[in-house]
């Protein structure tokens, strides 16, 4: 229940930190703020129109990780969200060349996130965002479409076993 907590404050989040952004291109040449999704990019319905769902944010729970208890220590455990990013941008030609302004875009975007991930720290008062933090841009891209992506690890709190009447689970009663 923690992992889902965490992916509906970071979509949350998320939709608030991109609110007032517009630096990306739809796909219909104008400039849109981008649409966050938790897991996936919706599914397409084949008989209606089709629109593209760039720009776009996907936040998606990649793995978790309980440490092993030890007396005294703190009782934290960790979440791995990796997050998907996508802009289209259509560059401009010059003198016969086709630059790759796209890429641009989805840097500040990109960007725009981490900083705003850093500067909050903990979303909700329960999870913490960690580093590294680790973002790359993929070399090939499917032109007009840019895609890049970031690993965040989160820090939550843990769950622990309750004590059984009766019983000394941790050496003290």
């Amino acid at each position: 229940m923690t992992a889902f907590l965490l992916l509906q404050a970071l979509r949350t989040f998320l939709g608030e930190a991109v609110a007032e952004y517009a630096a990306a291109q739809g796909g219909r040449g104008e400039y849109q703020v981008p649409k966050v999704f938790d897991w996936f990019l919706p599914f397409k319905n084949p008989k209606a129109e089709q629109h593209t769902d760039f720009p776009y944010i996907v936040a998606r729970i990649i793995e978790g990780d309980d440490p092993v208890y030890e007396p005294m220590a703190p009782l934290f455990s960790t979440i791995r969200v990796d997050l998907a990013f996508g802009i289209y941008h259509e560059s401009a030609a010059d003198d016969g060349f086709v630059h790759p302004d796209g890429a641009y875009d989805l840097l500040n975007l990109m960007e725009h996130v981490r900083i705003a991930l850093f500067r909050k720290g903990v979303l909700e008062n329960k999870f913490r965002i960690e580093k590294p933090y680790r973002w790359q841009i993929p070399e090939e891209q499917p032109y007009p479409l840019w895609v890049g992506t970031a690993q965040s690890t989160w820090t939550v709190q843990s769950a622990t076993q309750q004590m059984i009447e009766g019983v000394d689970l941790h050496g003290y009663i």
